[in-house]
């Protein structure tokens, strides 16, 4: 957790901004395994490799809370969830191609990766809290 710290101080004076980091919230969802792959990173290439293979955990998430959302809908509100993915995606997209500054170095790419970990893992847990509760 304290590398994770380290990369959003330093991600946030590459760039200005921490706005649409995963400095926030979004933090408490990643997985342990992602902690500890970041406590022992000591160069950007093994941070990219810890966003990466959490990104992947956090993807399978929002996938899998997708399809029992979607499950779970009425067959009216389906289109509206299909709808709203799709348009997700696209923004999550298109918002965090701005992190990946061409002439930002390896910051912006740890910023562009660290910014769909964050709006994914932020996503598969909104998704989850519409699911109804189990009985």
């Amino acid at each position: 957790m304290k590398t994770h710290a380290r990369l959003c101080a330093a991600l946030s004076l590459a760039l200005l901004s921490s706005s649409a980091l995963a400095c926030g919230d979004e933090a408490a969802l990643y997985s342990r395994a992602y902690d500890q792959c970041m406590d022992a990173a000591v160069s950007t290439v093994a941070m990219q490799d810890c966003i990466a293979a959490e990104h992947g955990k956090q993807d399978k998430t929002l996938n899998d809370n997708y399809r029992k959302l979607m499950a779970a809908l009425a067959k009216p509100r389906q289109p509206q969830l299909l709808a709203a993915q799709r348009l997700w995606l696209q923004y999550r997209d298109a918002n965090c191609r701005l992190y990946a500054d061409p002439d930002g170095g390896t910051a912006a790419a740890l910023a562009a990766a660290d910014c769909a970990l964050a709006a994914t893992a932020a996503r598969a847990a909104e998704l989850a809290k519409l699911l109804p509760e189990q009985h």
